[in-house]
């Protein structure tokens, strides 16, 4: 009897391996990209419809400003004020220049937070909620692990990197679909242009929001520790979905697969997108209307192939002859 029950848990725990690969192979064709881990979830269920390598710890880099964002309205009203301390004013790039002594509402400071992507905001906004940032990364930290990102640890309000800060593709998700819930957190992250005191344009990084319309919200990130990441949200009809990315090397090349890939696995395909971001220019001086300019051809990368829920290990790629350029850690 023992003997027969064990051969048939075998058989069974077979049976299972041998079923995930072909329902994987069934969702997932080769995608090109050169991230470290995505996530594709539908926007209404939170069901995860493709990923690779979800729960792999990457530092998130500005992607955390949309977790500092829910926390801060946890805590604080829109019209609350906040006074500029020197160290928020001393935040690294990039940021918006705010000085000590300066007041703020709590609403200023949300939109250079998520349109500029300001690092001195996430800090004056910090020091507000908790007292210093290094109290408001912990309190945030046990927040984020409330609300399901249980993989999550944090060490800033900006992304800037700091030891013992990461997070995975799934949890930036997670937390971004309970984000765009916040009626003032999803306007804010539509919304291409806002101007603050001071006479201070400020314009969002999703680069999507000029060149699709199937974009709603996103936000972007990068420091030379996480590469660039990103999460956002789509729609096309009545489906929507949210995409996170983490570690890639070039993100717009790697997001548009992904969108497209979205809504075939939604049953709504769309024509290929054509590559627009890269080509976006914006002036200088005021942040202001987007131009389209000449674009050098794109080098060719290897595939990885991808699996539903996680996948195998993206092969190595031989280090570039080209030398590298020198540049300074900042979060956008």
């Amino acid at each position: 009897m023992r003997l027969r029950l064990k051969h048939q848990l075998w058989a069974g725990a077979l049976a299972l391996l041998l079923l995930t690969p072909a329902l994987a192979a069934r969702a997932g064709e080769d995608v090109d990209l050169s991230a470290r881990s995505f996530v594709i979830m539908d926007a209404d269920t939170g069901v995860i419809l493709l990923s690779y390598n979800p729960q792999l710890f990457i530092p998130p880099a500005s992607t955390l400003k949309v977790m500092t964002a829910m926390f801060v309205l946890e805590h604080l009203k829109m019209d609350d004020k906040v006074q500029v301390s020197p160290r928020a004013a001393a935040a690294p790039a990039s940021k918006i220049a705010i000085k000590p002594g300066e007041v703020y509402t709590v609403r200023e400071l949300l939109y250079a937070l998520l349109l500029s992507s300001a690092n001195d905001a996430a800090r004056a906004l910090a020091e507000r909620v908790s007292g210093s940032e290094e109290a408001f990364a912990r309190d945030l930290t046990k927040w984020v692990r409330q609300q399901g990102a249980y993989r999550t640890t944090l060490a800033t309000a900006n992304g800037l990197p700091a030891a013992n800060q990461f997070s995975t593709a799934q949890d930036l998700a997670i937390m971004f679909r309970k984000a765009m819930q916040y009626p003032e957190l999803a306007k804010i992250m539509e919304t291409k242009y806002y101007h603050i005191q001071g006479d201070r344009e400020l314009r969002n990084h999703n680069r999507f929001l000029w060149t699709t319309p199937l974009a709603v919200a996103g936000k972007t990130g990068y420091t030379r520790a996480s590469m660039h990441t990103y999460v956002g949200m789509f729609r096309k009809d009545d489906r929507t979905v949210i995409i996170s990315l983490m570690g890639s090397k070039q993100k717009w090349r790697d997001l548009r697969p992904l969108i497209a890939k979205a809504f075939e696995l939604e049953g709504t395909p769309i024509a290929k997108l054509p590559p627009l971001e890269e080509k976006l220019r914006f002036a200088k001086k005021h942040y202001g209307k987007a131009a389209v300019t000449a674009h050098r051809k794109p080098r060719l990368r290897r595939q990885a192939k991808v699996a539903l829920g996680s996948a195998a290990g993206v092969p190595e790629k031989k280090k570039s002859k080209h030398r590298k350029k020198k540049s300074k850690k900042r979060s956008q």
